[in-house]
């Protein structure tokens, strides 16, 4: 097997795995972000229930005016929390679109007719099998980039937002999570196939190298 070849597919292979750790960057930041919706929301509640009902709160001997405000205070360290992730979210984003350049210099670089003569078996032409071409590379690296972007796009219009439904009735900041957790712009189908082809070429490679 031509050595251009091998180089060709750790370099398709590697953009895939970069493509994978985005993925699962995206998801841990997304769980993060969820959770702080939750406490926000939690924290509404009691705040509405301090506020209309005080003496409830002052016959545990507790301030409701302090109360109130710790509360206040509480809520704005979340948002601040989660304007954080909002930045991290970015980053990622920032990430997909510098990956996906460099699947379209891979797929130029290596854009030419394969006029090479068929070759024995061996090692490395039965790992090339299982191998993910530059054009798919490419392919399963635009989607993913796209769906990411067009996802982060509506979060940050949704994030802008926040604030009109924090000052609403509490079943809006419900509303809010909801649209938030909905992630209808990501389709997992093309994270699960670029899983797939991860592992099942690991896994081949792992076993034939074993045996080499």
């Amino acid at each position: 097997m031509q050595q251009s070849q091998i180089q060709e597919r750790y370099i398709s292979i590697g953009l895939l795995n970069r493509s994978q750790v985005l993925c699962n960057t995206w998801q841990r930041l997304f769980n993060t972000s969820f959770n702080i919706l939750q406490s926000i929301s939690n924290l509404i509640s009691q705040q509405t229930a301090t506020i209309e009902h005080p003496s409830v709160v002052e016959q545990h001997h507790v301030n409701s005016s302090r109360l109130v405000f710790k509360q206040t205070e509480a809520t704005e360290k979340s948002i601040e929390q989660l304007r954080q992730v909002m930045h991290m979210f970015e980053k990622v984003i920032s990430d997909w679109k510098q990956l996906e350049l460099e699947a379209v210099r891979h797929l130029h670089k290596t854009w030419t007719p394969d006029l090479s003569k068929p070759v024995a078996l061996s090692t490395q032409s039965l790992i090339q099998v299982t191998s993910v071409s530059p054009i798919e590379a490419h392919e399963m690296i635009a989607q993913l980039s796209f769906m990411y972007q067009k996802e982060y796009a509506y979060k940050n219009t949704l994030w802008m937002t926040l604030p009109g439904y924090m000052s609403k009735a509490f079943d809006q900041i419900q509303s809010f999570i909801e649209l938030w957790t909905t992630e209808a712009a990501i389709d997992t189908t093309v994270q699960s196939i670029l899983s797939e082809r991860l592992q099942l070429y690991k896994t081949v490679k792992k076993v034939l190298e074993s045996v080499d």
